[in-house]
This record gives C-alpha cells, sequence and structure tokens, in this order.
C-alpha cells in the first residue's frame, strides 16, 4: 500500500489541545458576541475549516494518544481478537499491528464491522481519495458525452476497542478510620477493590451475554456501587452454601451475574439484554430487527407481493384500476420491496429505510407513493411475509399428513385452496378444513415435528361419526360446500333423490354409540353441518356476503340505559339500528367494541336479508322433486344447513367482522395519531426573522406561577442556546400588589440585561396566567428601560407538563434540587428553542408512556398501544429526517440526543451505540466518513443514515478541523463525487478533480459562498447527465440531482414550518381545558357564585374561568317584575346552573343567564349517528319515567350528617368525579330504609358502594344504633369513615403506589407478563386493578417453561390489610414475600410429587419460583428475618 492510500486510510483523530467547547457557554455569547470562535472556511484553502492555513505533512507513523487506546496485541490477532490487551508495547510494534490490520479480509457478515472491499467506496469519495471520475457536465445546448462514472477502492482499517479496568486511581482510595494505615492492609484492599472492578468489568457482561463495549453504559446507568455493594461485599447466603467442613463454610463454585444483582426489567428497560447485543451490533436497520424476521424472497415471491399490496392500496386509495405488474403504483410498490428486503445487482440486500427511499431513490416513487403509502407498504409487507410462511407451514403439515393418510393422498382440494389463498382468513380457513377431515393424521403430524411423547386427545364428534359408519348417510345427503356458490349464482339444483328416506337408512346404522335412528339422524346432521361449514368455498362466499351486507344494532343494557345520558360520549349510537358495518368512520366502531366490553350495550351483527340469504342456500341445495322421500331429505338438510350457519359459521364471522372492523378503526385513528403528532413535532426553531437563518437556537426566558395561588411563587428560568440551564429565579412578590411588584420586576429587566435571552415565553395552569400574568409582563416591559424590543409568546405545554414529573426530569432535575415548575419551564423552552427535538424526548421513556399521554385524537385510548407507538415512531421518523440530527451536538448534550433514535437506520440501541463510541472517541466527529472509518456502523446503516447525519461547523472552534462541506447537507456520501463535478462545471473549472484530497469539495464549498455563482447551477443540463447516468449505472437519478442542486444552492434548507406561538383557542384550551365542544354558546354549565353586586353575579367555573351574569340575565319575580338590586337575592357560595351566552376568550370570561335554562335544551345540538332510531329511545325514556314515578311516591328518607346527599349512585358518582380520593357520599339505599349506602371514591374513575345494615332502630326512619358493613359493628357514621373508609384508601393507595403495580388492562399485563418471563428466562409477576370490583386487584404470574398462559390471583384490600389466598398481610411487600415463599414450597411439592409417581415425565415443575421471581438475589429486609 503506498504512502498515499496509507494517509487515506488512516484514522483520523482530534488533536490533544486542539478541542474546544462551541460557543455555547455563557462567556462566549455575552463575553464575544460576534461569534469569532465559530468554525469559517479557511483564508487558504476555499471550502475546508482548517486550523492553519498552510498545508502540514503528517506523517504515517505519528500516533495520538486516543488511537492507542485502539490497538490488538499480536496475540489477540492470532486467537481471533476474543481478548483485549491491555496496553500498547510502544509506537513501533503499534504501527505494525495497525498496518496489519489495514491489510487483513474479512469474511462476508451481517456485523457493522465486517466489511468487504466495495464498503467503504463511499468512504473513499467522501475523502477525495480517487473516486468515480466524470468528464465535465456541458451546459443546455452542448453535444459533450458522459463519461464513465464509478470505481471500487479499497476498504479501510477495522478497529479493535481496548477496554482494561485498570484506571490507575488505586492510590486515591481513602480509608475511613482514623490514624494511619498500615501499607500491607492498604495493599490487600487495593487488590480487593481491583478484583471486584475485574468482576464487574468482565464477568456480569459476558454472564448476561452483553459486550464488554457495553458494560461500561452498565456502570453509567446503574448506581452499583451504593445500591448493589451487598451483592459483592455480602456475608454468604446459606442457598449458596455447598458443604460445611471444620476448616468453615465451602462455597460454591458461582458466577456472579448481571441478572443476579438487577431487575431484569431494569436490564431490558435500558437495552441491556443479549438480544439487544444482537440489535445493536447487526448492520440491519434496528426498525427492521425490530419487526421481526427479512426472509430472503423466493423467485417470484417479491411479483406476488406488489399484487397484493397494490390489491390493498387500490381498496383503500378507491382506485378503479386494475392490479398488474405493469401498473405505475404497482410498480412502484415492486421496486420499494427490492429495496426493502430484496436483493440489489450485486447480490446484496440493502434493507433502505423509508426516509432514504423517499431522499435518495424518489425517482421510482414520486408522483405514485407518498410517504404514508410508503409506509403502508412497509407494513403490509409484514403481513404478507407472515402469511406466506403460514401458507409454507400448512404446505408442509398436509404433506406430512398424506404420508399418514391414504384419504389425503387424493385431496388436490388443499393445494388448490392454498395455492389461491391471499388472505389470513384463507388460510386460515383451509386450516380449519384439514383439521375436521384429518384432525387424528394431524395430530400425529404436530406431534412427530415437536418429538414428543403422545397426549391423550379427546375425539371430536365428526370422528366418532365417521366411526360408526355415518359417512354414507352423510354422503346421502350430496351438500358439498364447495357447490353451494356456483349452484347459488348458477341457479343449479339437485335431481338424483335417493330410493329410501333417511329415517330408513338410519335404522340400519344403529348401533352401541347410536342406539336409535333418531340418535342417528342428529349426528348425521351434526356431521354434514360440520363440513359445509368448514369447507373454504362456502366460507369464503358467506364472508363476502357478510362484508358487503352485515349489519348493527345496538340496544342498551340495563346499565347502559342510567350511563348513557346525552352527554355520555356512547350517545352517539346509543339506539343504531340497521347500519351497515362499512358505513361506520371515523373510528366509531372502537366505541361500540369499548361498551360492549364494559357491558353499556348488546349489538346484533346479521346480514340485512338473513332469511332471505337462508332460504336461498337451502332451495339449492335441496331435491327439486316433491315426493315424501324427496322431502323427507328436504326437511333433514333444511335443519342442517341452519346449523351450519345460524350455529357455526355466522357466529365464526360475526366474531371476524367485529375484529376487522375494530383494526381498521384503530388504524384510522393511529393514523390521525401520527398526523396530529407530526404536525406539532415539525416546527422550527423559534426565530425573530423567519427570513434569517440562525447558527444557534434562541436563548430563552421562560416564566410562570404554576396555578397562580396568591401565595405561591413565580419562577423565571433562562436557557442557553443548547438547552442547557443557565440561571433560575425565584420571583416571591410578582403575584401580590401592584406596588409590591416592583422588585420582581425590577429582577426581571437584571435577567434580560444579563442574559440577553431572544423571546419570553410563558406558561401556567390557570386562566390568570393570560389575565394577570401576561398583562403584568407587557405593562412592565412597555413602560420599561429594554433597548431592544423582545417579544412574550405562549407555547402549547403538553410537553412541558408530562416532563415536569417525569422520570426523565427527574433524573436531569432532581426533585430535592430543582422545583417541579423549573422542570416545566426547562421544557417550555426547549420547546421554544426545538420543538422537534423536545417532542422527541417524550419517546425517551420506557414503552414509550409519556408520548401516549398527549391527547391527539379522542379515540385514542381505544387503540392499543403498540400500534399508537408505532404511529408515533413514524412521526419522529417523517419529521427527524427531514430536518437532520446534529451529531456532535447530540453527542455533547444528552437531551439533545433524543432525535438520534429516529435516523433512518437507527435506533434506541444504535443510537445509543453511537454516543457511546463518540464519547470514547474524544466526543465529536469531523466527517461523515468517520461513521464506517471509526466503526460506528456498517454499511446498510451508513447507507441509511449518512445523509441525515449533520457535521455542523458551529460545534467546532475557529480553524480546528478539516470539515466537507457537503456534510452538512442532505447529499447522501454516495452522491458526493456528482455534487463536487456539477459545482466544477457550474464554475467552469477544465477538471473536478482535486489535487489535494484533504479538500475534495474545494469547488462545492467556492460556489456555495457565492450567490452569482449559485446561478450557474441552473444552467447546467442535468437532464441529459441524469439519462447518461442511467445508461451507465442502470439507476435514475433525475430528481436525485436536482435534489443536489438545491442543497448547493441552500445546505439543509429548512423544511419545517416556521415556529408558531399558541393562538388564542389554544392558550384558551391550555389554561382552562375547556374546547369549543365542551364549552360552547347554550350549553348549561355548573358555576359558583364568588361575589354579588347591586346588578352583577361574579362567577367561578369548575375550569376557573370567571362568569358574569347581568342583572338583564336574571328572569323576573312570580310577579312578573323585572329585578332591581341583586344583593339579597343571591348569595355567595351558591351553586348555580347557568346558560352559555358568549364565551371571550381573550379577556378568559364567560358571559352566562339564567334565563331559559333548561338541561335538556342543547339536547337535540348533540350529534347522533345517522341510523340513530329516535323512536326506540322516546319507547325507552317513556317506560323509565312510568318506573321513576311510581318510586318518587315513596316516603324520602333523610339522615342528618354532612355528608348524606338525596341521589342515586350514578349521581353519587359524579358528584364524586372531580372530588380528591377518598371523597365521600352517604345516600338512601334501594333495599329499604333498615340501609344506607356510602359511596367513596377509592381512584381516579374508581368508585365503591358500600351498604350498611341498621339495626336496633327507635323507628323505621331513625338511624341504627347499631351500624353493620361486611359484618364489622360500628357505632356511628364517622366511626366507619374513619376505621372502615379511610383504612381501606390508605392501603389502596400503598398497593396502587408499589414498584410491582401496573396501570394497564389484563390482555396488556398478560402480554407483558409473558415478555418477560420469555426474555429472561425467570418467573414475572405484578399487580393491576380488577376492572369490575373496586378494591379488589389481581397478581398476575407466569412461571418459565411453562406453556399455560398466566395465572392470577385476587388480593382483596381490607381496612386491617390485603386478603391474600386466605391469608391477611399487613403490607404489599410482606404479601409478595408470601407469594414467591408459597409457590416455591408448591413447585417444590410439584416436583416431589413427579419423583415419587416415577420421575421420568417430560413434563416438568414449574422453575424459577421463589427465589427467581424477578427478583434475583435482594438484601434482607431491615428488621425482618429471611425464611429459609
Amino acid at each position: 500500500m503506498d504512502d498515499q492510500e496509507e494517509r487515506q486510510m488512516q484514522v483520523d483523530e482530534p488533536r490533544n489541545g486542539d478541542e474546544r467547547e462551541p460557543p455555547s457557554s455563557e462567556a462566549d455569547h455575552e463575553g464575544e458576541g460576534s461569534g469569532d470562535d465559530t468554525a469559517r472556511p479557511s483564508a487558504g484553502r476555499v471550502g475546508m475549516y482548517s486550523d492553519d492555513d498552510e498545508s502540514e505533512e503528517t506523517e504515517d507513523d505519528e500516533m495520538t494518544e486516543a488511537d492507542k487506546q485502539f490497538i490488538v496485541s499480536d496475540a489477540d490477532e492470532e486467537e481471533g481478537g476474543a481478548e483485549v490487551s491491555d496496553d500498547a508495547e510502544g509506537n513501533s510494534s503499534s504501527q505494525k499491528r495497525r498496518k496489519k490490520r489495514k491489510r487483513r479480509k474479512r469474511a462476508p457478515s451481517d456485523s457493522e464491522s465486517d466489511l468487504d472491499e466495495d464498503d467503504l467506496d463511499l468512504v473513499n469519495e467522501n475523502s477525495g481519495g480517487g473516486g468515480r471520475q466524470f468528464k465535465r457536465l456541458r451546459r443546455k445546448g452542448d453535444d459533450d458525452e458522459l463519461a464513465k462514472i464509478f470505481e471500487d477502492e479499497e476498504e479501510a482499517p477495522v478497529r479493535a476497542v481496548d477496554y482494561d479496568d485498570d484506571d490507575g486511581m488505586e492510590d486515591f482510595i481513602i480509608d475511613d478510620e482514623e490514624g494511619e494505615v498500615p501499607e500491607v492492609d492498604r495493599a490487600e484492599k487495593l487488590a480487593q477493590r481491583k478484583k471486584e472492578r475485574q468482576i464487574l468489568g468482565h464477568n456480569l457482561g459476558r454472564g448476561l451475554g452483553i459486550s464488554d463495549d457495553m458494560w461500561s453504559e452498565v456502570q453509567l446507568l446503574f448506581d452499583y456501587e451504593v445500591d448493589y455493594g451487598w451483592a459483592l461485599h455480602g456475608k454468604p447466603d446459606l442457598m449458596d452454601v455447598d458443604e460445611v467442613d471444620d476448616e468453615g463454610v465451602v462455597q460454591k463454585d458461582k458466577t456472579l451475574k448481571l441478572t443476579d444483582i438487577y431487575e431484569p426489567a431494569e436490564i431490558a428497560e435500558k437495552h441491556l439484554t443479549d438480544a439487544d447485543e444482537l440489535i445493536r451490533v447487526n448492520d440491519v436497520p434496528e426498525r427492521y430487527q425490530s419487526r421481526g424476521d427479512l426472509p430472503i424472497p423466493e423467485a417470484g415471491e417479491l411479483e406476488r407481493e406488489a399484487l397484493y399490496i397494490g390489491q390493498q392500496i387500490f381498496t383503500e386509495k378507491h382506485i378503479e384500476d386494475e392490479v398488474t405488474l405493469t401498473h405505475p403504483v404497482v410498480e412502484s410498490i415492486h421496486k420499494v420491496l427490492e429495496f426493502v428486503r430484496g436483493e440489489n445487482d450485486r447480490q446484496e440486500r440493502p434493507h433502505y429505510e423509508v426516509p432514504f427511499i423517499m431522499t435518495h431513490r424518489k425517482d421510482y416513487v414520486a408522483g405514485r407513493l407518498d410517504r404514508n403509502d410508503m409506509w403502508r407498504v412497509v407494513d403490509l409487507d409484514q403481513q404478507f411475509i407472515a402469511l406466506e410462511q403460514k401458507k409454507r407451514n400448512l404446505s408442509a403439515l398436509f404433506k406430512d399428513i398424506v404420508s399418514l393418510s391414504p384419504e389425503a393422498v387424493n385431496d388436490t382440494y388443499v393445494e388448490q385452496c392454498l395455492s389461491k389463498a391471499t388472505t389470513v382468513e384463507a388460510v386460515a380457513d383451509v386450516s380449519q378444513y384439514i383439521q375436521l377431515r384429518y384432525s387424528n393424521e394431524m395430530a400425529q403430524a404436530e406431534q412427530s415435528r415437536r418429538n414428543t411423547f403422545k397426549k391423550a386427545r379427546r375425539k371430536t364428534a365428526y370422528e366418532i361419526g365417521k366411526e360408526a359408519g355415518l359417512s354414507k348417510l352423510v354422503e346421502m345427503f350430496n351438500c358439498d360446500g364447495r357447490q353451494i356458490p356456483n349452484n347459488i349464482t348458477g341457479g343449479a339444483t339437485k335431481t338424483d333423490v335417493p330410493a329410501e328416506t333417511p329415517f330408513q337408512v338410519a335404522a340400519r346404522l344403529t348401533g352401541a354409540l347410536f342406539a336409535t335412528p333418531e340418535k342417528v339422524l342428529d349426528a348425521a346432521r351434526s356431521m354434514v353441518a360440520a363440513e359445509v361449514a368448514a369447507d373454504p368455498a362456502f366460507r369464503s362466499f358467506v364472508r363476502k356476503i357478510y362484508l358487503s351486507d352485515a349489519t348493527l344494532t345496538v340496544t342498551p343494557t340495563r346499565k347502559g340505559k342510567s350511563e348513557i345520558d346525552y352527554n355520555h360520549p356512547f350517545y352517539f349510537f346509543k339506539y343504531v339500528t340497521n347500519k351497515f358495518l362499512w358505513d361506520f368512520h371515523d373510528g366509531v366502531f372502537l366505541q361500540v367494541m369499548s361498551a360492549e366490553d364494559q357491558k353499556l350495550i348488546e349489538t346484533d351483527i346479521r346480514i340485512s336479508a338473513e332469511e332471505e340469504f337462508l332460504n336461498d342456500i337451502i332451495r339449492r341445495v335441496s331435491f327439486a322433486s316433491e315426493t315424501p322421500v324427496a322431502q323427507a331429505w328436504n326437511d333433514e338438510i333444511r335443519k342442517a344447513m341452519l346449523h351450519a350457519c345460524r350455529d357455526i359459521v355466522f357466529p365464526q364471522l360475526v366474531k371476524w367482522q367485529k375484529e376487522k372492523w375494530a383494526m381498521q378503526s384503530a388504524d384510522f385513528v393511529a393514523l390521525e395519531f401520527q398526523k396530529a403528532l407530526e404536525a406539532r413535532i415539525e416546527m422550527a426553531p423559534y426565530t425573530r426573522d423567519p427570513d434569517t437563518v440562525e447558527e444557534w437556537d434562541p436563548r430563552v426566558l421562560a416564566i410562570s406561577w404554576g396555578d397562580g395561588e396568591p401565595n405561591a411563587p413565580t419562577w423565571a428560568v433562562v436557557l442557553k442556546e443548547t438547552g442547557e440551564l443557565l440561571s433560575t429565579t425565584k420571583l416571591e412578590r410578582l403575584r401580590g400588589p401592584q406596588e409590591q411588584r416592583q422588585p420582581d420586576i425590577d429582577t426581571i429587566y437584571d435577567l434580560i440585561a444579563r442574559h440577553q435571552p431572544e423571546v419570553i415565553v410563558l406558561g401556567g395552569f390557570t386562566p390568570n396566567t393570560k389575565t394577570l400574568l401576561h398583562r403584568t409582563l407587557e405593562d412592565a416591559l412597555i413602560a420599561g428601560r429594554l433597548k431592544d424590543e423582545i417579544k412574550i409568546i405562549f407555547t402549547e405545554d403538553e410537553a412541558a407538563r408530562i416532563f415536569m414529573n417525569s422520570e426523565r426530569g427527574l433524573r436531569e432535575f432532581p426533585e430535592g434540587a430543582y422545583p417541579p415548575l423549573v422542570r416545566y419551564l426547562v421544557s417550555l423552552g426547549r420547546k421554544v428553542q426545538d420543538p422537534t427535538t423536545e417532542y422527541a424526548g417524550l419517546m425517551m421513556a420506557h414503552d414509550f408512556r409519556d408520548v401516549l399521554a398527549l391527547q391527539l385524537h379522542p379515540l385514542q385510548r381505544f387503540v392499543p398501544d403498540v400500534k399508537l407507538k408505532w404511529a408515533a415512531q413514524k412521526a419522529f421518523v417523517n419529521v427527524v429526517n427531514s430536518c437532520g440530527v446534529d451529531i456532535n451536538l447530540a453527542a455533547q448534550h444528552a437531551h439533545r440526543a433524543t432525535t438520534l433514535q429516529f435516523v433512518a437506520g437507527l435506533g434506541p440501541r444504535k443510537a445509543q451505540s453511537f454516543l457511546s463510541k463518540i464519547s470514547r472517541l474524544g466526543g465529536r466527529l469531523e466527517t461523515r466518513a468517520q461513521l464506517i472509518r471509526k466503526s460506528l456502523c456498517g454499511k446498510r446503516v451508513f447507507m441509511n443514515c449518512a445523509s441525515f447525519i449533520r457535521i455542523r461547523a458551529r460545534n467546532f472552534a475557529r480553524y480546528e478541523a478539516n470539515l466537507d462541506v457537503l456534510d452538512d447537507t442532505r447529499i447522501h456520501p454516495e452522491d458526493y463525487d456528482l455534487a463536487r463535478k456539477m459545482a466544477a462545471d457550474a464554475l467552469d473549472y477544465e477538471d473536478a478533480a482535486v489535487e489535494d484530497e484533504e479538500n475534495p469539495s474545494v469547488h462545492v464549498a467556492e460556489l456555495m459562498e457565492s450567490d452569482a455563482d449559485l446561478v450557474k447551477l441552473a444552467h447546467l443540463a442535468l437532464d441529459e447527465f441524469a439519462l447518461e447516468l442511467e445508461r451507465r449505472m442502470k439507476e435514475k437519478k433525475k430528481m436525485a440531482l436536482e435534489d443536489i442542486m438545491k442543497e448547493i444552492m441552500r445546505p439543509f434548507g429548512e423544511r419545517r414550518k416556521p415556529f408558531t406561538p399558541a393562538s388564542l383557542d389554544e392558550i384558551f384550551t391550555m389554561l382552562t381545558h375547556e374546547t369549543n365542544e365542551t364549552l360552547r354558546e347554550g350549553s348549561v354549565v355548573s358555576a359558583q357564585i364568588t361575589r354579588v353586586v347591586e346588578r352583577l353575579l361574579k362567577l367561578r367555573l369548575v375550569s376557573g374561568l370567571d362568569g358574569l351574569i347581568h342583572i338583564r340575565q336574571i328572569p323576573f319575580d312570580r310577579h312578573t317584575n323585572p329585578p332591581t338590586s341583586l344583593v339579597g337575592l343571591f348569595r355567595e357560595d351558591t351553586l348555580l346552573q347557568a346558560r352559555v351566552v358568549r364565551v371571550d376568550k381573550e379577556r378568559m370570561v364567560v358571559e352566562m343567564s339564567l334565563i331559559n335554562v333548561d338541561p335538556d335544551a342543547s339536547r337535540a345540538r348533540v350529534p347522533v349517528d345517522v341510523k340513530f332510531d329516535k323512536l326506540r329511545e322516546e319507547d325507552e325514556e317513556r317506560a323509565q319515567k312510568n318506573i321513576d314515578t311510581r318510586r318518587s311516591k315513596r316516603t324520602v328518607r333523610t339522615i342528618k350528617h354532612p355528608y348524606f346527599k338525596q341521589m342515586d349512585y350514578k349521581r353519587a358518582t359524579q358528584y364524586l368525579a372531580d372530588k380528591p380520593v377518598g371523597a365521600v357520599v352517604i345516600r338512601p339505599s334501594l333495599k329499604g330504609n333498615d340501609h344506607f349506602s356510602i359511596t367513596w371514591k377509592v381512584d381516579e374513575d374508581v368508585f365503591q358502594h358500600v351498604d350498611v345494615l341498621e339495626e336496633k332502630k327507635s323507628s323505621e326512619m331513625d338511624l341504627g344504633r347499631v351500624l353493620k358493613v361486611e359484618g364489622e359493628e360500628y357505632a356511628e357514621i364517622d366511626q366507619i369513615i374513619a376505621e372502615h373508609i379511610e383504612a381501606t384508601s390508605r392501603k389502596v393507595q400503598s398497593l396502587l403506589a408499589h414498584a410491582k403495580f401496573h396501570k394497564k388492562t389484563m390482555p396488556e399485563m398478560i402480554k407483558e407478563i409473558e415478555h418477560q418471563t420469555l426474555t429472561t428466562s425467570r418467573s414475572a409477576y405484578g399487580l393491576l386493578a380488577h376492572p369490575d370490583q373496586p378494591c379488589h386487584f389481581l397478581l398476575v404470574y407466569k412461571h418459565p417453561h411453562t406453556r399455560r398462559p398466566p395465572a392470577k390471583d385476587e388480593v382483596v384490600v381490607r381496612p386491617k390489610g390485603y386478603m391474600f389466598r386466605k391469608r391477611m398481610f399487613s403490607s404489599v411487600d410482606e404479601l409478595l414475600r408470601y407469594f414467591k415463599e408459597d409457590e416455591g414450597r408448591r413447585g417444590a411439592a410439584h416436583h416431589h410429587q413427579q419423583q415419587q409417581q416415577g420421575g421420568h415425565h417430560h413434563a416438568r415443575a414449574p422453575q424459577g419460583m421463589g427465589m427467581h421471581l424477578g427478583i434475583g438475589v435482594q438484601p434482607p429486609i431491615p428488621g425482618h428475618y429471611v425464611r429459609r
């Protein structure tokens, strides 16, 4: 290798002493002001950023300190690189090893570090060494031809990393004891410390299956020395004792693993499992790895898939064209599939993600598929892969059945149906057919595949009938399911009537199994019905009828009639009648299914003309004869067909219809969720002048007084341009009277003068933020002494409210050091600086819980979380890749790294790896080429991510580094040569080649600096150049060339919409939580009188808004005289129902009226479905009124207690809805006057109704002297509240706050438990609230190596503790300890029982019980003994 190649492949490292902080510190921005420290083009070399104007030759053998850390010893090289050397033995040997690695050839692999000779082609082009050579582009009208394009180059070196635990800091250990420490003891302690570090650094990492490369991150993520020191320093555990002899305790030889110290959930949350490491190192985009396998397509498979996806997209987009491979849309779909999982001409699988295809392969999709279509193709690709796999599995299974069954040899129907199957439902139909016809052979085939013992299996009724010889009778029915569709469409009928009646034939077939002809006929009809119902052709026919003609009718249950009033969200469809399923839009079907799950409604789905359809089927399978024998057969046929349709097929298709339309509705809502999220995050940083491109984000001053209470302080924070917190200030008197505010106003002036913020952003939780705080600051600044005008804005604070109490916020700004309002303001200010980055921070929470807290669609709570998570990822991927990621800023500031995971090709694991490696490389990258050179990623990931990673000059001090201007453009490194040639030809240079390989983009930089020269790009003949490229490279580049021209003219031009402060409507909703739907003209709301004056009532709404009622809006008295004064007519603190007249959002005031206040008046304006049956509703209401009238004649009982209310349970729950947890209402009971009920708020939207029995009553209406609740006696109501309600509430809150409690549904919890068990191979468990019973919880658990679904036990909260397995426990921890010990005992007993029975069974007892219930090794709880 010559010197030029040696220099080209040398790994670049930042020079010691040259690294400087970017202009982000306070001193940089306030002291300098001019930005002179920002890197700029060298005076001697146009287009390059250099630390010296004179070129300097660097010796090939020169080594930096950073280089020395990446040296692998010769011994390690010979052993395959399994071990890493401790240190380098000298520059000479190091240089030889480096040269040796450069010449080494690597075998093809998916690993990121394995690169062939072509892999570094782009890197060499980027650095200017060799590369593709072009002839000069001719201008439009010239006749020059284009020349040869690309040539291959040699690979760059792959470096190993040295992680030695010996950090040379042993001498800094301080002994806690007083006095001098003997040198011997000190040496022993140092040796022990070093040994412990080695255990942590090597054994744990390898024990878990993660690389040593990631172990350093573990030490940062977990505070192991503080929280887990007992695991290394503690005394021997009796469970680990092997034997005891005279010399003492002998420990078992046990290797300490990461899972022995940390919770498996913690390890999985931090992406440190062996599966995470595999994703991290595989050279495949992380999102593709996370979704599952990407099999290599077979010959013709992508064509079939293109037609399959095309059919779906044509249907969804209402394209009426025929779906063919030559259709332009289908051609684009086929090309996208090739990019995603196909192979190129070099037999490589590129695995391009959607952003890369949309940006750099748009010539194949533009105008045919938009961005959402592309994502749809990726999603449907996953469905198609699953479909093909199901078909292959089923085909292989049937081949095994053929080898076992002579009957199956001649059955070609299965393969015919499988070859035509294009949906999962069609494949399921074939599977059901096989299971019916060959159930025994199917069981044998599956057992032989699994290599297990034959299990006892219960025979089906169909098998019993076949064994009894009823097949001949079944054939005489002549009901072939595959012929029914043809008979119906063709009008065919049967004519060959059997000679005997069914009864006569059945009489000859009686026997031990079926003793009478009636039983024989019953069995035969069941067999006929089963055959027809399982036939794929018949099921497909009926399914099509259901798709086009199925209707739904909703009937409210008794519970639904009382709960679903006209203000309820389900009222829209409460009485929907005969509505076609395909006519449901906007995700409403999700609400219907939710209402049914809550037992509020019952649904009836049926074909619109079901009777006619059934009669048509029966007529076509009946005999066309009037003879008595034919009529007898037709009667049996009718019974069989009704059984097949009504009892088997129809219920299955109804279930399928519900699932299908619910899934489509969920997809619709998820897409709307994605669009709404994109609209929020696709916003550029705030700028004073939208036409000016700012180098840094604005400096922000954020102010809020939170809920605006009189004694609450106001906080002000200032953020640097990078988003770092610069200062916090507490303002005590800004909320006070006018004369007391001036000191705080002066403080704000001082903050502005010292830190020079470009904008002030306000936030808060109550309307007075707008009416008082905003007005106070505006008045102060207008009358102030500021030189430059500074704008005061509001911005939506949904992300800030989440960050304020999130784990991420508490980790960055701990609870004790910073109040919640400071965290709120930091997030608010960062959103102004970069909305995309701040919203992306919501995706950093485990399980995406923060981003799912955003209320972006009214129906999103009905959508499975997995769909919303994927929708959120797609939204961020779309936006982040349009604006790019400043990789060096992300590496230096953790809160700016939130967008990195959404770069094409990356994900949370690869982004984490990027940042970790960059940190070890010195904290910054100077070129995109270093992504490959420094082994940050492999070729596939590099191809996906390179053009979206920005190397910005602002992160480097003046003359600090040689930067390529193309590294801060959207131009991909594969197109750098094209960009350089276009620039050279635009400048009329004869040769595009540059002699100085350190300055390959000199022409591009020169062109960028001259606005006059940029115009010349438009005169290049790009169309002809594109044609020549396509001819030579077989690749379309026309749009790519146009994009290159745009990027040279405006590098990384902002594509997001300009920053817009919150609108008046958005401010109103943010501060009041009211919308145009919840507070509109004519609606009736509750309000409390706060002040009464002569002609005006001042009120306060629940939302905090001020209400006004003028005397003109007061109704006349009974003598029709208008009131002259309101004083005396109304009292303060009175709750009123008033009608909204007008909402003044600017002043945050609602004008109201007491005239024509009818709560039901707005009912007519409540929207309902077009198929809403008003007559059914009126009939139901009329009947309910009659019931209420009869009840009203009863004597009303009153109990003298402040909590007593005359209301039923429904009104009680409504009354308690906005009350704190533990609030109580005492109300009458429907059980009679010897009972009363207590309704109390257990948790948000959870209420318990407690029945109280009264005894020893002096009269019917008096309160009993003895009150009983659940068998316990009390003397008075207050005692019940104190000893039963409040005690139970404390226990409930303690359980809700426990780490093992999960706020999930049962399906979500089961999925989570199964996932933990599968990934950790340990038992997993968790608590969740019972869906139907307040104060009842479910302990869901599963042990590994068991196929059974997770089990669940009930935990009942009592005033005295927690009832579990018939035992009472005082705390949740005590309960869980017993649970783990009890499971251990059960497992041991089960194992002992198996040994007693022979011990040779393959079914094993559940493993991982007791000590392995997701806990690992835990220290004893203080004050308790560990039971053994």
